[in-house]
């Protein structure tokens, strides 16, 4: 195996991440940075982990041959359903605790097992995630071999997304600890609702696609 197929398939996977990691605004990208903002630092970085192992579960599962059943329509109806009540019952909770509340809520210590559970949770029940990864892998698989070394070179090229894309996670929350630091309570707590109100926009279009996967189901 030339070096150089090595090399070519990390630049290809840092390219595939950064753009990714770029355009993506999806609930993780606000649940991270409300996080970061409320927990500082060390609570993003261990939410940031948790989304880094969600995708590469769901990203390992596809490489292995998962990838059909993802695709099924059974699995995307009824998982589409479910992220889509997640994602608005994440979204209702940021935005009906009152300000004396919140202010109880925010001056609690964070459970660190909590961060990373959110970020592994909020991640996989985007339905998008796991067809999102069925493309990366039918899109990367293009010009290699079916070989043994062919589907190393793809497992790296695989990883170096994931790296890549929880790189640019670490650096959002490093940017939502600077904002966390600049707000005070009252424009947090606005912050906070203005989040979930996004939250549950991000659910209500994923019932939609759930509603539209039904109907064609029974059509």
């Amino acid at each position: 195996m030339q070096p150089m197929i090595w090399v070519l398939a990390v630049i290809k996977g840092i390219s595939y991440g950064l753009f990714l990691g770029l355009v993506s605004f999806g609930p993780t990208f606000f649940a991270l940075m409300k996080v970061g903002i409320q927990g500082g630092k060390n609570a993003g970085l261990r939410m940031a982990l948790g989304i880094f192992l969600s995708d590469l579960v769901v990203a390992l599962a596809c490489f292995f041959g998962l990838s059909g059943l993802f695709t099924t329509e059974v699995f995307q109806v009824v998982f589409s359903g479910v992220a889509a009540s997640g994602i608005v019952f994440i979204g209702v909770k940021g935005i009906v605790v009152g300000y004396k509340k919140f202010l109880v809520n925010v001056q609690k210590p964070i459970n660190q097992k909590t961060n990373l559970f959110q970020g592994f949770l909020v991640n996989l029940l985007n339905p998008f995630v796991l067809l999102l990864w069925v493309g990366i892998l039918g899109a990367i698989t293009v010009g290699h071999n079916v070989s043994e070394h062919g589907k190393y070179t793809i497992l790296v090229e695989m990883l170096s997304i994931l790296l890549t894309i929880f790189s640019l996670d670490m650096a959002k929350v490093y940017l939502s600890d600077y904002i966390g630091k600049k707000l005070n309570y009252r424009i947090y707590f606005f912050v906070n609702r203005y989040i979930g109100w996004i939250l549950i926009g991000i659910g209500l279009f994923y019932f939609y696609h759930f509603t539209k996967l039904l109907y064609a189901w029974f059509t």
